[in-house]
């Protein structure tokens, strides 16, 4: 098998990081190779690699290996999003039934946003291009500004400095005078809206979903064709849209 020795490797470094795990104070070198069973120069290749990616940290005083914090990092992130998804599945699903339209979930990572949940429109009509796993920037969607809007200006700054800007359509956003107006909107009405900026032809309503701190932890949009999502339709569909960010918000222990 053409990949054997790379997943054996995978396997091996795992072993490692469950006796890491077992063993908060750290294990020495040796030991480690009796424990796993492999051999010292496979062990010490290995932790080499792991410490170079920063899971794994050697106490230069007492030569012992320990674990990162890395490792509670990641699996925070999935917990994270797999708690949201959990609570926002039903209401998602009565959102889309009252709606007709597509409904999104979105965590936030770093300066994206990350598509984890779709229920795809009624309509039969054309389907968004949008994905789950697929990444977008905070600035160009309803759903990345509605969380910015629970930001510090400062931060929105930060991240605004981060982040590679540059117009997805001749509508997107690409100044950040203009986002900072849009965001003082937002946090006004408390929903946003993306007018054919991320993708032409279709028009997105976006509230975010806030955590028991009050921050945008997630956010969730209604999306439809232009020719469907006209004023007087988005008057509709705010009240749904907000009702059930509301019902998510609120599991997630926040109050106003």
């Amino acid at each position: 098998m053409e990949n054997q020795p790379a997943v054996q490797s995978l396997e091996r470094a795992f072993r490692l990081i469950e006796l890491l795990s077992h063993n908060p104070d750290g294990m020495p070198l040796m030991e480690l190779s009796c424990t796993s069973g492999l051999h010292k120069s496979t062990v010490h290749r290995l932790l080499a690699s792991l410490s170079q990616l920063g899971y794994v940290k050697k106490d230069e005083s007492s030569g012992r290996y320990r674990l990162t914090l890395k490792l509670f990092e990641l699996s925070g992130r999935v917990g994270d999003s797999i708690d949201v998804l959990g609570l926002a599945k039903a209401p998602l699903e009565q959102l889309r039934n009252a709606t007709q339209e597509a409904v999104h979930l979105v965590i936030r990572e770093g300066i994206e946003i990350v598509y984890i949940h779709k229920v795809e429109s009624r309509s039969g009509s054309i389907r968004m291009f949008s994905r789950l796993g697929m990444r977008r920037p905070l600035y160009c969607t309803a759903v990345g500004k509605s969380i910015l809007a629970t930001m510090p200006d400062d931060e929105v700054t930060q991240i605004w400095n981060r982040s590679d800007i540059h117009a997805y359509t001749e509508h997107t956003i690409t100044d950040l005078s203009r986002l900072f107006r849009e965001l003082d909107q937002i946090r006004q009405c408390g929903y946003a809206f993306d007018n054919e900026e991320n993708e032409l032809g279709v028009r997105c309503i976006g509230a975010a979903v806030r955590d028991y701190t009050g921050r945008g932890k997630a956010a969730i949009s209604v999306s439809a064709p232009l020719a469907r999502m006209t004023d007087e339709r988005v008057r509709l569909l705010v009240p749904q849209l907000l009702a059930a960010a509301q019902q998510i918000s609120t599991d997630l222990g926040f109050s106003r």
